[in-house]
């Protein structure tokens, strides 16, 4: 069967690398039919429920559909390609639609001829349909899928910093976090490490999605204000330790990811300790506690950090993320 990804636009390369990485920590084969910023379309003999439960890893994702057809933006070869894709469905059907062209687009034109064929047989229901035919108009083609699923973006508005008991202005937004855990390929039940655990965030969003966590800060009071952000949100399976970095593999002995945000100066402390000689201790702590083959996704403030990462690992890729006018941060993805 074929699947169809609506893509969110929060970045430019993150949402393709998080489903693919998804993909890969469910053990879902899948190949590449079609790959754009808006969406991505897979092949894959999985069961259709595996797919449909990927919704709640997601951050960059809206629907996941069952793919129908894409074709060029004429109402004629719409109709055409609708008639040769039937869907066999019971109850109520609505056709949705989404404008992303630039072009001067007649969406409900569209709209209309596909619902012309897909609503033949069934009866149309706007308010509560059984199944939503999924309209995406791109500037060089129409996508139209069968929906699966939807993914619920809000819960991550929902846990915000300052929605949290304990939090700090410079904390990551939760979309962000949950992209960085996934794109680490950390698979459910598997350990997952933050060695700069702050106000909790990164671990948060990766204990959400049912992966074990620890964390470590070097400030008391971080590591007491991330509990309490853990608990406050349910999270169980959990352990934390106010411990210098240099110190994590005396805790730590093996885990499968590590998804860090490393501290840069900036209203975060280093303990008065020169910034690259605790960027060195960090990595070759890192390395003694992440498992072969596994992956560290760790934020750094300048290529030259992503330099000295690569002394360690090996640099799969690198996410530039706006923090605000004056400061850029890198996560860079590494593999031991």
């Amino acid at each position: 069967m074929k699947y169809l990804f609506e893509l969110a636009k929060d970045h430019d390369t993150l949402p393709i690398s998080e489903i693919y990485c998804c993909l890969k920590a469910e053990n879902i084969e899948y190949s590449v039919i079609e790959e754009n910023n808006d969406v991505i379309i897979v092949g894959s003999n999985c069961n259709q429920d595996e797919i449909k439960n990927l919704h709640s890893r997601f951050s960059s994702v809206f629907f996941v559909d069952k793919y129908l057809f894409s074709c060029p933006l004429d109402v004629n070869i719409i109709e055409k390609k609708a008639e040769e894709n039937p869907i066999c469905v019971k109850g109520s059907i609505a056709v949705r639609c989404k404008n992303r062209s630039d072009k001067k687009i007649n969406s409900q034109e569209v709209v209309k001829s596909l619902a012309g064929v897909y609503t033949k047989n069934n009866k149309v229901s706007l308010e509560k349909p059984d199944n939503e035919i999924r309209t995406l108009i791109t500037d060089e083609k129409i996508y139209v899928g069968l929906k699966l699923v939807e993914v619920n973006r809000s819960v991550f508005e929902e846990r915000k910093v300052q929605n949290r008991p304990f939090f700090s202005p410079i904390s990551l937004h939760p979309r962000v976090a949950r992209g960085l855990v996934n794109i680490s390929c950390v698979k459910k039940d598997e350990l997952l490490l933050d060695p700069f655990c702050g106000t909790g965030g990164i671990i948060l969003e990766a204990g959400s999605i049912g992966v074990r966590v620890v964390g470590s800060d070097i400030e008391e009071k971080m590591v007491k204000g991330c509990k309490q952000t853990l608990e406050a949100y349910g999270i169980k399976n959990f352990d934390l330790f106010c411990i210098d970095v240099g110190d994590i593999d005396s805790y730590f002995k093996a885990v499968d990811a590590v998804v860090t945000d490393l501290p840069y100066g900036r209203s975060t402390t280093t303990k008065r300790e020169d910034i690259n000689s605790l960027y060195d201790r960090a990595f070759e702590s890192i390395k003694k506690v992440l498992k072969t083959g596994k992956r560290a996704v760790i934020g750094l403030p300048n290529p030259d950090s992503i330099e000295q990462g690569k002394k360690y690992f090996t640099l799969i890729e690198t996410y530039e993320f706006k923090a605000h006018k004056s400061l850029t941060r890198y996560f860079a993805v590494f593999e031991k």
